[in-house]
This record gives C-alpha cells, sequence and structure tokens, in this order.
C-alpha cells in the first residue's frame, strides 16, 4: 500500500475489496490475526506495485457493478464494510491536497493525507514517488475500532449503514472548443488519433464528467475508435461510477503522455476555461533548497563586495532567507553604510552587529517632545520644510539637552570614517558620509525615490494672499499668480509635468510657509516636484497630487529586495544595473491562498457584515487562531493593531506564527500614473481604462481589475501591489518557519498553493 494502515476497520476494507477483485483468493484472509501463507498457484504477480485505498474501492465497485444483482451486491459489500453509500456507491471523497479536503461534518469518519503519510516503500527509498491523492471514508455510526475489540472473533459483521442520493453540481457554460484547441490528450482522444489506456481514460471522464455536456464528449471517445468496443461496458460502468462518486478531476500529471509537450494547468478543466475567482496555475514551478538558496545569495554578495565597480547592484531574495545576516557578514571586514526602512529595524540590525563585534555607528532618532512643539515640527515637514524643521530644531535644542545632543550626533555621520554606520531609508538621500558602498535592505524604489504626496489648492490660494500681503515677496505675485492659474486651469485627471521654474522661488516660498501656520499641506514639495495631477478628495476639495524623483548617492550601492522588478528598476537604474535573482525556494511552512473575493477596500466598504462573514468563515476554516493583518483601520476585532499594509516592512515580531493577510492593496490609481510619467510614459487617465478582465502574470493566469491597453501601467499595478502582499506575507518567515500563511486576495501570491471555490461554496460561507 502506499499508506502504512493502522486502521483495523481500513485493512478489513482492504481485505474486502481484493476479495471482490480476486474471488479465487482465500477467505480465511479476512481474520487479521491469521498469518497466510502463500499457495503454489499465483494468480496475478507484480512485485513493484503500489496500490491506494481509493484505486481498491474503485476496482471493487467496478467487479461489482459487473455482477449480475448489482444493487444488491453492492449494499452487501457497504454492509460488510461498514461504510454508508451515497448515489448507490460507498460514500467516499478523494482530494489531492489538504487544502482541498472537504468539510467533515460527520462524527464517524477516516480522513487520510496520503502526501504527508509514510508507507513502507517511502520508508526504505525516502521518496514520494508513490504518494497518491487523500481521501475520506464515512464509516457508518455503530462501525468503530472500539467494536472490534469488543466483538472478539467477528470479522463479518453486518452494519446498520445509511443510504442517501445527493446532486451533483456541474460546471456550465464551458467552451469545449477552447479545450479541443489547448489540450493535446482530448484533442486526439476524441478524433481517435491516440489509444487510451485506461489510467489516461479514467482521467479523462474524471475531468469531462465533472462539466454539463462532458457525458455527450465521453461517449464520443468512447465511440472514436473500434477497438474500444470490448471495453464498452466496463468504461460504461467507469463512467457511472465516477458520475455518481465524489471523484476529484485527475491532475494533468498523474496521466497525461504530453505532459512535458505543453503548457498545462492543474486539470483538464483549466486548460478549456479560466474561471473567475480563481488562479490557474501553468507549468511547474522550480524551487531550489533553502540551502542551495542561501550558499547563491553568500556567493553573490561576496563577488559584489570583493569588485572594485561602482554601480547598482541589486539582489532579489525571498523574505527570511538570511539577507541581514549577509550584510552583516560583510561589515566585519567592510566599512559599509546599511540604510534600512525604520528606526525599529534599525534599532535590531545595530544589536546583531553588535554582537558580531562589528564597530558601527547608528544614526539616532528624534527624541520625544513637548506635544505643542512636535506639532508645530510636523507642520514644517509636512509643508516640505526642510530646512525651517531644521531651523526650528537648533532653536529648541538652545533650551533642551536632549534635542542638542540629537544635532550633535546626527553631526557625526558626515565625520564618521573607517566605521560603519547603520541610518535609514530616508536620510541616505540628504547625508553623505565616507563610506564607498551602501546597503540597502528592502526596496528603496518604492520606499524612498519616488515619494508622492499631496497639497491642497486651498494651500496655493492662501499662499497668493501671503505674497499680496506682504511687501517683501512683492516680485513673486505673477509667478504665484500663474501657479494659482495654472493649477485652477488643469482638468482633472490630466499628468502634467512640473515647470522647472517653479523651484527658482522655493526659498522664498519657504520663508513664509516658516513665518505662517495657515498652510500645512507640502507646497515646497509640490515646486520641487517632477509630475503633478490634480483630482478631487473624498471630502470634495481639489488636491493636487504630485511625485518626487530622489537620486541614490553615487557609490556601489547594493539593494536587497524580496519584490524587486527587474523591468521596472532598468527603467529607474539603466541598464547597466545589475540584477541577481536567486529565484523560488522550498518552503518549510505553507502559504495557502483563497482567490475568490478581491477584499479591496471598495469591496469591503459597500458590503462590510458580507465580507467579514466570508472572512471569518475561512479563517475559521483554513487557518483558525492565526493573527490577522489586513488594511488599517478595518476588521479591527480580528486584525493585528500594530501591523497592516504599508507598515510591515523589516518587522520580525510574527516570525514562525500563522497568520492571515486579508486584502489585494490597491492604491490610487493617480499613483500609477504619476510614476509612470516618471519613468518617461506620458499618459492621462482618461486614456487607460480599468477594466475587470483575464490576465497572465509569470505562472499565473486569472481574472483582475487593471489596465486594458497599457502594459507599463499593468506591470506599475502589479508590482506594487505584489511587493505589499509579498512584504506582508514575509512577516510570517514561511521559507524557514513550519508555520501556515492564509492570504484571502484576488493577486496571486507567489510560491501560494490556491485553493478553489465554488459561488455556492461561498454563499454557505455568508449564511453560517
Amino acid at each position: 500500500m502506499d499508506e502504512v494502515i493502522q486502521d483495523i476497520r481500513v485493512r478489513n476494507l482492504v481485505i474486502r475489496s481484493l476479495l471482490e477483485v480476486f474471488p479465487q483468493s482465500k477467505t480465511e484472509t479476512r481474520d487479521p490475526s491469521r498469518i497466510i501463507y502463500g499457495g503454489r498457484e499465483v494468480i496475478y504477480e507484480n512485485f513493484s506495485y503500489v496500490e491506494s485505498i481509493p484505486n481498491l474501492i474503485f476496482a471493487a465497485c467496478s467487479v461489482i457493478r459487473n455482477s449480475t444483482n448489482a444493487s444488491r451486491n453492492m449494499y452487501n459489500f457497504c454492509r460488510d464494510v461498514g461504510i454508508d453509500m451515497e448515489n448507490g456507491y460507498p460514500k467516499f471523497f478523494t482530494f489531492h491536497d489538504e487544502k482541498d479536503m472537504p468539510e467533515v461534518n460527520s462524527s464517524n469518519v477516516y480522513v487520510s493525507m496520503t502526501k504527508k503519510c509514510k508507507s513502507l516503500i517511502n520508508n526504505i527509498y525516502n521518496s514520494t514517488l508513490f504518494s497518491h491523492m487523500g481521501y475520506v471514508i464515512y464509516f457508518c455510526y455503530n462501525n468503530t475500532q472500539e467494536y472490534f475489540f469488543e466483538k472478539e472473533n467477528d470479522f463479518a459483521p453486518r452494519f446498520d449503514i445509511k443510504k442517501e442520493n445527493t446532486k451533483t453540481y456541474l460546471i456550465t457554460a464551458y467552451p469545449f472548443e477552447n479545450l479541443y484547441k489547448n489540450c493535446r490528450l482530448y484533442r486526439e482522444a476524441i478524433d481517435g488519433k491516440y489509444w487510451l489506456y485506461h489510467n489516461e481514460m479514467f482521467g479523462l471522464m474524471s475531468n469531462l464528467l465533472k462539466i454539463k455536456g462532458g457525458v455527450t464528449k465521453v461517449d464520443k471517445i468512447l465511440n472514436s475508435r473500434e477497438e474500444y468496443k470490448v471495453k464498452n461496458y466496463s468504461w460504461w460502468v467507469m463512467k457511472n461510477q465516477i458520475l455518481k462518486g465524489k471523484y476529484a478531476p485527475s491532475r494533468c500529471e498523474s496521466y497525461c503522455p504530453f505532459i512535458n509537450d505543453c503548457k498545462h494547468g492543474i486539470n483538464m478543466i483549466e486548460q478549456g476555461k479560466l474561471f473567475k475567482g480563481r488562479i490557474q496555475v501553468v507549468g511547474k514551478r522550480k524551487t531550489k533548497s533553502i540551502k542551495e538558496a542561501r550558499k547563491e545569495l553568500s556567493n553573490i554578495v561576496n563577488e559584489i563586495i570583493a569588485s572594485p565597480q561602482k554601480g547598482i547592484f541589486v539582489i532579489k531574495a525571498p523574505a527570511g532567507l538570511g539577507k541581514t545576516e549577509e550584510y552583516i557578514n560583510a561589515s566585519i571586514d567592510n566599512k559599509l553604510t546599511i540604510a534600512v526602512p525604520t528606526h525599529k529595524l534599525k534599532d535590531e540590525v545595530s544589536e546583531r552587529l553588535a554582537k558580531a563585534g562589528v564597530d558601527h555607528y547608528a544614526v539616532p532618532q528624534l527624541p520625544d517632545i513637548e506635544p505643542e512643539k512636535r506639532n508645530k515640527l510636523d507642520r514644517l515637514y509636512d509643508t516640505g520644510s526642510f530646512k525651517g524643521a531644521n531651523m526650528y530644531l537648533r532653536q529648541l535644542a538652545k533650551e533642551n539637552e536632549v534635542i542638542a545632543q540629537y544635532i550633535k550626533d546626527l553631526r557625526r555621520v558626515k565625520k564618521s570614517e573607517n566605521q560603519t554606520i547603520l541610518t535609514t531609508h530616508q536620510r541616505i538621500f540628504f547625508e553623505k558620509d565616507f563610506n564607498d558602498t551602501l546597503i540597502i535592505d528592502e526596496d528603496i524604489v518604492l520606499n524612498g525615490m519616488f515619494p508622492i504626496s499631496s497639497m491642497s489648492i486651498q494651500d496655493m490660494a492662501i499662499l497668493s494672499q501671503l505674497v499680496y500681503l506682504d511687501p517683501e515677496f512683492s516680485p513673486l505675485k505673477k509667478l504665484t499668480d500663474f501657479m494659482f492659474e495654472l493649477i485652477t486651469k488643469t482638468p482633472e485627471g490630466v499628468v502634467l509635468k512640473t515647470p522647472n521654474y517653479f523651484m527658482l522661488c522655493a526659498k522664498e516660498i519657504e520663508k513664509l510657509v516658516v513665518k505662517n501656520d495657515l498652510i500645512t499641506t507640502n507646497v515646497l514639495g509640490f515646486l520641487n516636484s517632477s509630475h503633478f495631477v490634480k483630482v478631487t478628495g473624498r471630502n470634495g476639495n481639489e488636491q493636487i497630487v504630485f511625485i518626487n524623483k530622489r537620486d541614490l548617492p553615487d557609490k556601489k550601492v547594493i539593494i536587497f529586495s524580496a519584490t524587486a522588478n527587474e523591468k521596472i528598476y532598468k527603467m529607474v537604474f539603466g541598464q547597466n544595473m545589475k540584477f541577481y535573482d536567486v529565484g523560488d525556494v522550498e518552503h518549510k511552512g505553507e502559504i495557502w491562498q483563497v482567490p475568490v473575493r478581491a477584499f479591496s477596500k471598495l469591496s469591503i466598504h459597500r458590503n462590510k457584515k458580507e465580507m467579514m462573514d466570508i472572512a471569518n468563515a475561512l479563517i475559521n476554516r483554513y487557518n483558525p487562531d492565526s493573527k490577522v493583518i489586513t488594511y488599517s483601520g478595518f476588521f479591527n476585532d480580528i486584525s493585528e493593531p500594530s501591523v497592516s499594509f504599508w507598515n510591515s516592512a523589516g518587522r520580525d515580531n510574527l516570525k514562525g506564527q500563522n497568520i492571515t493577510v486579508i486584502g489585494t492593496p490597491h492604491i490610487n490609481p493617480y499613483c500609477y500614473l504619476l510614476f509612470a510619467s516618471v519613468l518617461g510614459l506620458d499618459v492621462r487617465l482618461n486614456e487607460s481604462k480599468v477594466m475587470y478582465q483575464p490576465v497572465s502574470r509569470g505562472n499565473y493566469n486569472f481574472y483582475f481589475n487593471t489596465y486594458s491597453s497599457n502594459d507599463l501601467l499593468r506591470e506599475i499595478q502589479f508590482y506594487m501591489i505584489e511587493s505589499e502582499l509579498v512584504q506582508t506575507v514575509g512577516r510570517a518567515r514561511a521559507i524557514t518557519e513550519p508555520c501556515k500563511v492564509l492570504v484571502l486576495s484576488n493577486y496571486p501570491v507567489p510560491g501560494a498553493e490556491f485553493i478553489s471555490l465554488t459561488q455556492r461554496e461561498v454563499k454557505k460561507f455568508i449564511r453560517i
């Protein structure tokens, strides 16, 4: 067998099934306490064959259905083995993976997930070659293991079983013409060009008979060759059994002889139709072991560090692979500048550097100050007045020793030589140091190089008034009038390049901003921006949303990221950038994804209760008691308050824990347009329609709400969404930890296993 049987009821089922298939065998084999020695006459011989419970049940049922009084014999068989009946057959379901296992409501069932079982053969050869699909057997209420121990030597009981008839729901509106085009086995089978062996016929039937109209196609296949006529009755029995039984559609890899000749999905059904609310995996995911990936990562880092060449080097490697350990080791013999996303992560890295014996300087975090003074400082930062904020900090330093020490510590960066410096992403754009190599932990393109901000048009009106009222700034009147006229007359949704001469008045306007607290949005950021677009906010007020472009220092820059997009990075840094991709790595943990709903902010706003019911039902079924990460302020009853989308980078406090990630982190479409404009694409919102459509990305086909006619915009959208999803999923460190991550989103997470649910099943969750 492909598993070690430790349940006496299953053992009896095996023997009873074999006696049906081989009636010549001795009935004494029913007794598990006896040793039966082989006789002289060998009926059947195949010493390398491995059998499974589903195959045995199917074989036994096929023999019974070919007998006289088939219905009575099937009933007697089920009574003998103590299995309830459904649609005239033993009640049992098959499934491929644990995630596909049907809900078990009965109290007396036997569940076997054979891919996780050990068999005597697997133990010897340490191989999963013989791992068949899992199954659920519904034993009748009084068929328990305890019964056999109480009834000694009673190995031929007759159990009281239940009989029921259930409805089978078929897939409707299926395009068989697409299947004919995409599946070679189906095409050659229905045309009679290919002789089907038993296993191949079963595979075809188990798929086609799940589709409305599939019976007709199966009949056409059975009549496609004269040679099939001798097996017509046995294959009719097979067809009837599959129709009434709960057999999972066979996967292409388990039976198709052309598996290496086509780009196939999971099963034949998916070869012909892409279903909404599902993600179709095409081809096989190529992975490497953690050991191989870590060695490759180490070799790449050592090669780059040793090279005298300046430039941008990007290393894409999954979260949890050991990127931090690599650059800490590199710091032992090299003086590096290391930039991380947050001060919290900076403190963690600082501790690890100290443990490794690396002398380093960590750039300090702004200390706590009184709320009133902090609000004034925040206003200066919000308006883009960094110079004004620094001046205000120096004023506070005269009366506050802590702030004075903070400013003194900041100045050390410019003077530090022959020392590793630990800083944050934001500071590398404004502070220079003497180190030749900069290490950037996490994606800097999204997290620092292209900040997107907004300015209220009302603030621009206030600025114009302040210029008119203050004689000191009268030379700016014409320029501010032109600025105000430009942004008020600009049509909404049109991305424009910000005029360069706006920067000429930035210093004077900064003086106005510092003197007056009426302006609260980022006016100075707009003056220094690259592109802008006018939009109407949720409150009905008009805003200018703009994007800035910052350049990295001119030195050797090594970027470690789990989400770097090679196409986007080459557009940002040029073709001379070196890009290294470690690739997919085997997971010690599991990532399961249910793509039946997007769980976008908009869909949750529209029907919060329904979305909450579905989310709770899916969590209870697939990942109970897990930590939930979603949008900030959403699902507060079940979500982690300290972690959310756009606030998870670098966090390690959920390492090894089961987590559930809810949502597809879309951002404002204007951000995609602005980013595309910075990369050189002239695009307008009304020229790029968004629609729900089938798309392909890597090994995945799926439906998604995206741009229909602009490939770059779609690439940018997918890059931003995927980056945030992968970053959030990575908090559990499923690569190295035996944890489970459940993702409720309709955008595919690389490396996830997908759970396909029907709309009927989803509606059931809503009613729970």
